[in-house]
C-alpha cells in the first residue's frame, strides 16, 4: 500500500489543520465577496471553469511535490473544506441573516432556487404556486431572494410608471440577451424601452389596426372554409387555434402566408415556437443552465428559431420598397431613417421579429383554445351570443363583422375577459427587483431593497381576496354581477405601467372577430368520448401556458 506522502508545508497534523482553516476561510470569504452581490447566472459556466481548473491547479501543485496518491487526497480534502465552507456559508445567511428572512415559504426554497424545477419538473408550476400561496399566505419567498406577492396593490407597487421597481439586476432578462442587445420584453433601461416602445406604438396605431383587422378577415375566411371542409369531423382545437393564430400572426407582423390553417399541421416554425422557453418552464425560471450550454455552444432549437425569425426579418427588409402595412415595416422604417429611434441596426429588428412571432402566437391561441373549451361546456353562452352579434353582421361592411361593431357586445368582452381571468397566458409576469430603500405595501408591509419580486397573475386572478366563486367560469362578473369582483385592481391579464402590453388591442380585435365569425357560421360540442379533462390537466407552463389537447365538432348553423 502507498504510504500518504504530505508536502512540507503540511507537514505536521497542525500544518494539514491550518491548510483547511484557510481553505474554509477562502469558501467564506468567496460567498462575502462575490457570490451573495446578485445573480451569477450568465457568469455560471466561467464559475465552473474557474473552479474546475482551480482544483486542478492545486491538484498539480502539490502532486509534484508527493506523488499522485498524496496529491488527490490532499488537494481533495482541501477543495471539499472550500466547498463546504462556502455552502455553509450560503446557507447560513440565507436562513439566518438574508433581508428576506422573515417571510415564509418552504424552507428548500430558502435555501436555494433549486426547489423551483422540482416543484415545475411536471410542467404544472403555476399549479404548483396557488398551493404555496394557500399554504403561506399573499406572500411568498419562492427563492432565497425572491417574493411572489399576490395582492393588487403590489401591481402598481411594482410595474406602475412611477415605480422605482426595476428589471436591472433581475436575473431572468439575461437570458434574452443577444450579442449585448434585447427584445423590446427584455430591455432593462427606462429609457431604451421607452424610445422602442415607440416605434411598437406606430405600428399600433388605430389607422394601423385597421390594416390589420382586414388581414385578420382573411384569416377567419380561411378559419370557416376548412371548418367547411372538415363537414362536422371533430379536431383538436388547441392544435387549430394555434394554427389560425400562427396564420394570423404571419400576415399582420409580417406580411406572409404560412398557410397552416388549410393544410392542418404545424410547419418547422411553429414547432419552434411550441417548444421556445419549455426548458425554461421546466427550470422553474432557473437560467443558469442555459448559460453554460450557451457558452459551450450548445443552442440547439434556440438558435435554429433564432435563425429563422432572421430569415423572415430580412425577406422584409431585403424588398426593394419598404411598407407599413405590417407591425415589422414600422422597424424597418426607423432603421432606414436619417435618426432612428430605436432600430438602430438590423439585429434588433431579428430579436423584435422574433418576439412578434412568440408574442402574436402563443397568447392569443391560448385564450382562443380556452374559449372553445368554456363554451363547449356552456353551450348556452353561444346561443346568447349569436343572438347579440347577428344584427351587427354586415353594419359596418356588407358581409363582414368589424371589431368596431363587436366591440359594442358588453357579453362577448366579458367572455374573453372571463376566460383570461381563469387562464392567464402568462401566469407569472416577469420579476422586478425592488429599489435600494425598499418599498412598502398598502397593509404596512415593508419588502427590503435589492429583493426580487413580481405578481403572478395565474394566482392572483383566482384569489378569494380578489374574486367570489374565482375558480367558476361567469363572464357575468363582468357585466350584469360586478359583486363578483371584489377587487377590480387584481384584474390585469396585460400587465400595467411602462410595459404593459403594447399589442392588447390588436389581440382583442383579432379574439373578437375569430369568435364571432366562428360563433355566427357554426354550433361546436364536445366530440363524443371527450370530457374536457385533457386540455387542463395536461397544461404545461412554459413561462406562456399550453393547454393540453381538446376534441370538438364543429356543425355548420
Amino acid at each position: 500500500m502507498e504510504l500518504l506522502v504530505l508536502p512540507t508545508w503540511v507537514a505536521t497534523r497542525d500544518d494539514l489543520s491550518r491548510a483547511c482553516m484557510a481553505a474554509a476561510v477562502t469558501g467564506v470569504l468567496s460567498h462575502v465577496l462575490y457570490f451573495i452581490r446578485g445573480f451569477r447566472d450568465m457568469q455560471a459556466l466561467g464559475i465552473i471553469i474557474g473552479h474546475s481548473l482551480a482544483y486542478i491547479g492545486l491538484t498539480a501543485a502539490i502532486v509534484i511535490q508527493t506523488g499522485i496518491y498524496g496529491g488527490l487526497v490532499l488537494s481533495t480534502t482541501l477543495f471539499a473544506t472550500y466547498l463546504i465552507s462556502l455552502f455553509t456559508s450560503i446557507v447560513i445567511y440565507r436562513l439566518f441573516f438574508h433581508p428576506l428572512r422573515h417571510f415564509p415559504g418552504p424552507l428548500v426554497a430558502k435555501i436555494t432556487r433549486l426547489h423551483a424545477p422540482w416543484l415545475a419538473r411536471n410542467g404544472q408550476w403555476h399549479i404548483e404556486q396557488e398551493k404555496l400561496f394557500k399554504k403561506y399566505g399573499n406572500i411568498v419567498r419562492v427563492a432565497p431572494n425572491e417574493l411572489y406577492i399576490a395582492t393588487s396593490d403590489a401591481i402598481d407597487k411594482i410595474h406602475a410608471s412611477r415605480s422605482k421597481c426595476r428589471k436591472k439586476d433581475a436575473g431572468v432578462y439575461n437570458a434574452l440577451e443577444s450579442k449585448g442587445q434585447f427584445n423590446l420584453d427584455g430591455i432593462l433601461t427606462r429609457e431604451e424601452h421607452r424610445w422602442r416602445r415607440q416605434v411598437w406604438e406606430r405600428a399600433m396605431t388605430t389607422k394601423q389596426l385597421g390594416i390589420y383587422e382586414n388581414k385578420t378577415r382573411e384569416v377567419c375566411h380561411s378559419w370557416l372554409e376548412k371548418l367547411k371542409s372538415l363537414n362536422g369531423t371533430p379536431i383538436d382545437t388547441t392544435l387549430y387555434s394555434n394554427l389560425l393564430t400562427f396564420d394570423h400572426m404571419g400576415k399582420v407582423g409580417f406580411s406572409h402566408d404560412f398557410n397552416t390553417l388549410p393544410l392542418g399541421k404545424h410547419d418547422r416554425m411553429l414547432d419552434l415556437i411550441q417548444l421556445m422557453f419549455g426548458p425554461m418552464g421546466l427550470m422553474g425560471e432557473v437560467i443558469w443552465p442555459l448559460f453554460v450550454l450557451k457558452g459551450l455552444g450548445v443552442e440547439g432549437e434556440a438558435a435554429e428559431f433564432d435563425q429563422l425569425a432572421q430569415d423572415m426579418a430580412d425577406r422584409r427588409i431585403n424588398e426593394e420598397n419598404n411598407h407599413t402595412n405590417d407591425i415589422i415595416g414600422h422597424f424597418i422604417e426607423d432603421l432606414r431613417s436619417e435618426k432612428p429611434l430605436a432600430f438602430f441596426n438590423k439585429h434588433l429588428i431579428y430579436l423584435d421579429s422574433a418576439l412578434i412571432l412568440l408574442a402574436a402566437t402563443d397568447t392569443i391561441g391560448m385564450v382562443l383554445s380556452l374559449f372553445f373549451y368554456h363554451l363547449s361546456a356552456n353551450p348556452s353562452y353561444q346561443t346568447t351570443l349569436l343572438s347579440l352579434i347577428t344584427p351587427l353582421y354586415g353594419r359596418t361592411i356588407p358581409g363582414e363583422f368589424t371589431s368596431a361593431d363587436l366591440a359594442t357586445i358588453p357579453l362577448l368582452d366579458a367572455i374573453i375577459n372571463e376566460t383570461v381571468r381563469l387562464h392567464n397566458p402568462v401566469a407569472n409576469n416577469g420579476p422586478r427587483m425592488t429599489p435600494p430603500e425598499g418599498m412598502v405595501l398598502s397593509d404596512g408591509t415593508y419588502i427590503p431593497g435589492n429583493a426580487a419580486v413580481r405578481v403572478p397573475g395565474y394566482v392572483l386572478h383566482r384569489s378569494e381576496h380578489a374574486f367570489s366563486k374565482p375558480t367558476e367560469f361567469i363572464p357575468e362578473r363582468w357585466t350584469t354581477q360586478p359583486e363578483l369582483v371584489r377587487d377590480p385592481k387584481a384584474f390585469f391579464p396585460f400587465l400595467t405601467g411602462p410595459n404593459n402590453c403594447v399589442g392588447k388591442r390588436l389581440a382583442m380585435n383579432a379574439l373578437r372577430l375569430i369568435i364571432a365569425y366562428t360563433v355566427m357560421n357554426y354550433r361546436f360540442e364536445y366530440a363524443p368520448g371527450e370530457d374536457g379533462r385533457d386540455i387542463l390537466g395536461l397544461m404545461r407552463d412554459h413561462l406562456v401556458l399550453k393547454p393540453g389537447p381538446l376534441m370538438v365538432t364543429f356543425v355548420k348553423r
